[in-house]
């Protein structure tokens, strides 16, 4: 096999296609935690940053690797590109790779939490390595155990975030600076995890075919669809107040920015309110699925309007601390 081709068959089964949407999660953990632009560019930290970076490609890699691994006679049936790809690498050599890459993570996770004194950084590493293998293998194999399904929200949204701003914070887990930031990244974690719900109700008919227990094979898409609007509201409200938080702590200016997080966060349940009404006028199922579809090229934008606002206020928050602007209202 020629490098090339080995090269394209890698990039294949770990689907990379999705990697630049995770890496907003990385992004806004790296733009939050920061002090600065320059202690993310200093020489004495930006190459842990990269190290850190690395490590992340590594497990993400790792959790597509071993649903492909798991699924591939599953995938010769629906998804055929990734069964020839597994085929062609072969699945005992793919499994190889899988290992090295778990260990190799495990080693520089290891050299990131001793030289960065973040013992974090390592536990988020063996927790969602836990969950990117759990979710395709059995016995655990969470993508076949109904609401357990819903893990995967956590090496999606929640890990990736965390993770990146553990690699540039120096503050503590209990410092409220903190606090705010994970309530921020769990708010994101459960409004984007709603969004995932409308993906996998799409993907109905042909989970029930595969054995798949999820949210949308176990309680029907009507009951899907609505519990995907009620996460989204609970997520959007508490990502907003997180982040209100963290302005108080910051610069009150920064409260300007707080309806642009709002408005983001409308336009990303906005369509999925609409289909909650619509479910209320359509009783077949297969009729309004066929609806559903009609709506699923806009569904990337939908998480794109979620995170927009949210980016930019990370991004203002970094070049308030980068200015000096920093004018804690809330003193804890």
């Amino acid at each position: 096999m020629k490098i090339g081709e080995a090269i394209h068959l890698y990039i294949t089964v770990s689907r990379w296609e999705f990697l630049p949407a995770v890496f907003i999660g990385i992004f806004i953990g790296i733009l939050i935690g920061a002090n600065s632009v320059g202690s993310i560019l200093a020489a004495s930290s930006f190459p842990f940053l990269l190290e850190g970076i690395f490590i992340f490609i590594l497990l993400f890699n790792v959790g597509f690797m071993v649903n492909c691994w798991a699924d591939w006679k599953v995938d010769e049936l629906y998804k055929t590109r990734l069964y020839q790809a597994v085929k062609k690498l072969g699945r005992r050599s793919l499994g190889v790779i899988i290992i090295i890459h778990i260990l190799l993570a495990f080693v520089l996770a290891f050299h990131l939490s001793m030289v960065l004194q973040r013992i974090e950084i390592s536990l988020l590493v063996w927790i969602g390595t836990f969950l990117g293998v759990g979710y395709s293998i059995e016995p655990i194999r969470f993508k076949k155990r109904g609401i357990l399904h819903s893990i995967v929200a956590l090496p999606i949204f929640f890990i990736p975030g965390v993770y990146s701003y553990f690699l540039v914070s120096s503050l503590s887990i209990t410092d409220p600076y903190t606090i705010f930031f994970l309530l921020a990244a769990t708010g994101i974690t459960i409004g984007h995890y709603a969004l995932i719900l409308i993906s996998q109700a799409e993907d109905q008919p042909d989970d029930k075919k595969m054995g798949l227990l999820t949210p949308a094979v176990k309680w029907g898409l009507y009951k899907t669809i609505r519990l995907s609007f009620l996460l989204n509201v609970i997520g959007s409200i508490l990502t907003i107040l997180a982040l209100i938080g963290l302005f108080l702590l910051i610069n009150i200016w920064l409260f300007i920015l707080v309806p642009l997080v709002a408005l983001g966060r409308y336009f990303s349940f906005k369509e999925v309110y609409a289909l909650v009404k619509r479910s209320k006028s359509i009783s077949s199922e297969t009729f309004f699925l066929q609806e559903l579809r009609q709506k699923m090229p806009e569904y990337p934008l939908w998480h794109a309007y979620g995170l927009s606002g949210i980016t930019i206020s990370s991004l203002c928050i970094l070049l308030v601390k980068t200015f000096g602007l920093v004018r804690p209202v809330l003193k804890i």
